[in-house]
């Protein structure tokens, strides 16, 4: 035990002369930071996207041409540098039949600020308004007009019947993307704040962007 201790002693005095103090500080300090910056990084990856995913099985009836459905997409926190938001629909057909699959949008809130579609005033028996835009018109403001962009998506127009080889589901997705900087200074600004104070406002929705979509199957004539 006596001859053990006593070659630890001898160890410790050579790393002294060795090390000197300021580089084991310098060594902590560069272990610490790198643990620190790994760490960050994890987290970065771990979150860097934030997916919410759903099902829909398709089945005709007989004598049925069309299925539709909503899918409602409700965006809890948006701010400047967040992480990529999708939300994304699996629709499967189980028809015998090929399907095709068409979408419209059918209102949007951003904050306080409230749209209705021309097809979502004729869904809910309204009169069309002046300035309303049409689906498409929508989709378009929202990939150009923001310092963010809302996309949407379909993996495939068409889904084959069940008996097919072939592609038999396709994925509708809805993705938020805002970056830090958008490269529009004012856009930046002005929807950076407004993200800030509804977030810090009395009485927030739970959601702070919601869109409603309504989904269309078709039975393919092909």
């Amino acid at each position: 035990m006596k001859m053990k201790k006593k070659k630890l002693a001898i160890i410790l005095k050579n790393l002294k002369k060795i090390v000197k103090p300021h580089q084991i500080i310098f060594i902590i300090i560069m272990l610490v930071g790198n643990t620190y910056a790994w760490f960050v990084y994890s987290n970065k990856v771990s979150n860097s996207i934030d997916v919410h995913v759903r099902a829909w099985n398709v089945l005709f009836q007989s004598g049925q041409t069309t299925i539709s459905d909503y899918f409602y997409v409700d965006i809890p926190n948006v701010y400047p540098g967040m992480a990529n938001y999708v939300s994304s629909l699996t629709i499967e057909n189980e028809s015998e039949v090929a399907a095709n699959i068409t979408y419209e949008i059918l209102n949007l809130r951003i904050f306080e600020d409230e749209y209705v579609t021309v097809e979502g005033r004729r869904e809910n028996g309204e009169t069309v308004q002046q300035g309303d835009m049409t689906s498409a018109q929508l989709e378009q403001s929202l990939l150009n007009d923001y310092p963010f962009t809302i996309q949407f998506g379909l993996t495939s127009s068409t889904v084959s019947d069940v008996t097919n080889n072939a592609l038999s589901q396709s994925t509708y997705s809805v993705t938020l993307v805002w970056p830090f900087e958008s490269g529009d200074d004012e856009l930046d600004t002005y929807w950076g704040t407004r993200a800030y104070q509804y977030a810090n406002s009395a009485s927030p929705a739970s959601s702070e962007i919601s869109l409603t979509i309504k989904i269309y199957v078709t039975q393919s004539n092909n």
